[in-house]
């Protein structure tokens, strides 16, 4: 008959054997695959709110290219956490700012007086967005810093950490994002 000390010191040590491989595989996910991101603030609304968590897809730009329309999260200027912004501006187009309408080669992004954008940010208009960079709003325009302010300015692909597609809290919220 077995110790029963022996038999709970193998069941603890299978225990924590269990439990390093499992955080091995977290870290190792969260570096390379996916990684989960606490939405801060309200320029992302009403799609998504302060305090939403959601998953950046890593892979998504590794074998495509970014494209408008496409939810991103990045890096920029000694911010720790990724940032969360859409693509409106690809490289090569031209963006111009007229009586409270943001214009992306010559058509409107809002289409309302009620939609008009209060901040033309600190950039001159018009310009061109630079190869291997895309130009980001918040779907929130007027309570966003984005690229129409040089603190942001056109994200480098590089610092892209990936796409946005999915939410996973509040649960009882939509979880796709578009």
């Amino acid at each position: 008959m077995k110790d029963p000390r022996g038999k709970k010191k193998d069941q603890l040590l299978g225990f924590f054997k269990d439990l390093i491989i499992a955080i091995i595989v977290v870290l190792v996910v969260n570096a390379f695959l996916v990684q989960n991101l606490k939405v801060q603030g309200t320029s992302m609304a009403p799609l998504l709110d302060n305090n939403n968590m959601v998953i950046i897809n890593k892979l998504a730009y590794k074998m495509s290219m970014p494209k408008k329309g496409d939810i991103i999260g990045f890096y920029t200027n000694n911010v720790k956490t990724p940032v969360v912004k859409r693509i409106v501006g690809l490289s090569g187009d031209i963006i111009d700012y007229k009586d409270g309408q943001l214009y992306i080669n010559g058509t409107p992004i809002n289409n309302s007086d009620e939609d008009a954008m209060m901040h033309r940010g600190d950039i001159k208009y018009p310009f061109t967005v630079a190869e291997g960079t895309y130009f980001v709003l918040g779907d929130n325009y007027n309570s966003s810093i984005d690229s129409r302010f040089n603190y942001i300015g056109c994200v480098p692909k590089k610092n892209i950490v990936g796409r946005i597609s999915l939410r996973i809290w509040p649960f009882w919220k939509n979880p796709f994002l578009k």
